[in-house]
């Protein structure tokens, strides 16, 4: 009988001791385990980035939405104020005062016809021309962006004034309180 090397087992690999045995097994088996653990990862980061999309389209069309709803009361709050503009100018040419009421007359064309954009377009078409009036314009652009700014901030504020004097009772007005009328007496 032939005798068998201690260093190679029966089919004539080399044979490891225990502890290198372990060792391949516990190397083997965290292998594994990342290679599963990065799979996951990725399929996790794949769900997110949907979900992701998914909420941001969710919103751009809420939004799109709300916007279209609010559209035509836009376009009818420009026209009425072009109406406004419009009349102004019409007393300050009475008034002796032709070139300012150029000027009016010139800003109500000019909401007129913002407003009858406002109308006639869908809130894509809207963002469209927007970004790219923004290009050519920049200046402009941002002039009539400060000037929404603080047209917006006014109108807010008036708006905070309007429900203080709405949520006044009648009994504090004329006493340290707001009053309706110059003079303070109701």
């Amino acid at each position: 009988m032939t005798q068998r090397d201690p260093q190679y087992d029966a089919g004539g690999q080399p044979s490891q001791s225990p502890e290198q045995s372990v060792s391949s097994r516990i190397q083997a088996e965290g292998s594994a385990f990342a290679e599963s653990a990065k799979r996951d990862l990725d399929e996790v980061s794949r769900q997110a980035a949907a979900d992701a999309r998914a909420l941001r389209d969710q919103a751009s069309e809420s939004a799109k939405s709300f916007a279209g709803e609010h559209k035509d009361f836009l376009a009818g709050q420009i026209n009425g104020i072009a109406n406004a503009v419009s009349k102004v100018a019409g007393e300050l040419d009475q008034s002796d005062q032709k070139a300012v009421a150029r000027y009016a007359r010139d800003i109500a064309g000019g909401l007129s016809s913002l407003g009858r954009q406002v109308e006639g377009n869908d809130i894509d078409q809207l963002m469209a021309k927007g970004q790219s009036f923004g290009r050519e314009q920049p200046l402009a652009f941002l002039g009539a962006a400060a000037l929404a700014g603080f047209l917006a901030s006014r109108f807010a504020l008036a708006s905070a004034h309007r429900s203080e004097d709405q949520g006044q009772s009648p009994s504090s007005v004329g006493q340290g309180g707001f009053s309706r009328h110059p003079g303070g007496n109701d």
